[in-house]
């Protein structure tokens, strides 16, 4: 394990999905983070890919820090064998202190929640409220419809090229980690202040 380097936040989905492929590629990206010294922050619970990606960077030693809404606690949707648990009261406090917690914000394949946390932070990168990479893992491509549509809403002008360009998209999560790193090298990251949101 080398050295920390921070905090990777991971979205993703309260379901495994119909293909293994995905849970495949969330064991791989957890155990990825732990080898180049990510701590991982996600949303805390003990179901679907969200289980999975945790688990893995825990049997692989590293360190998880969940952040979950005290209703979903109290649907005992908990994983309880986190390295540290933050019980917050709303789903906005949650998706405030995972972004304060991290250093970068990768979805995997997830539903409604998990692209409506994703975005919102995609989103305060557009409007400068950070400078942390934020990235879809592809995996067999589950993204390519999205990706389209932002490509389309470059064309039709309703998103500009450089804040379509905050979006980085790879298939593998190695080389998605590689671009987080690239990328954090070139920023003086800022810090983000929840209080904004």
């Amino acid at each position: 394990m080398s050295s920390f380097k921070g905090n990777i936040c991971v979205f993703t989905g309260s379901r495994p999905g119909r293909r293994s492929d995905y849970a495949d590629a969330g064991r791989r990206i957890g155990r990825e983070l732990v080898e180049r010294g990510y701590g991982l922050v996600y949303g805390g619970g003990n179901v679907g890919l969200m289980t999975v990606v945790a688990d893995a960077v825990l049997e692989s030693h590293g360190h998880v820090t969940g952040v979950i809404p005290e209703t979903l606690v109290e649907k005992e949707v908990v994983h309880r064998g986190l390295s540290e648990l933050r019980i917050v009261q709303s789903m906005h406090e949650r998706k405030a202190m995972m972004a304060e917690l991290s250093d970068g914000f990768v979805a995997l394949p997830g539903g409604i929640g998990t692209m409506e946390e994703f975005f919102e932070v995609l989103s305060w990168a557009q409007l400068g409220m950070h400078n942390k990479p934020c990235g879809l893992l592809n995996v067999c491509g589950y993204y390519q419809p999205i990706v389209q549509f932002l490509d389309y809403a470059v064309e039709q002008d309703f998103l500009k090229p450089k804040h379509r360009a905050l979006l980085i998209v790879e298939a593998e999560s190695g080389r998605l980690l590689d671009r987080f790193e690239r990328f954090i090298a070139t920023q003086a990251m800022q810090p983000f202040d929840r209080k904004q949101t």
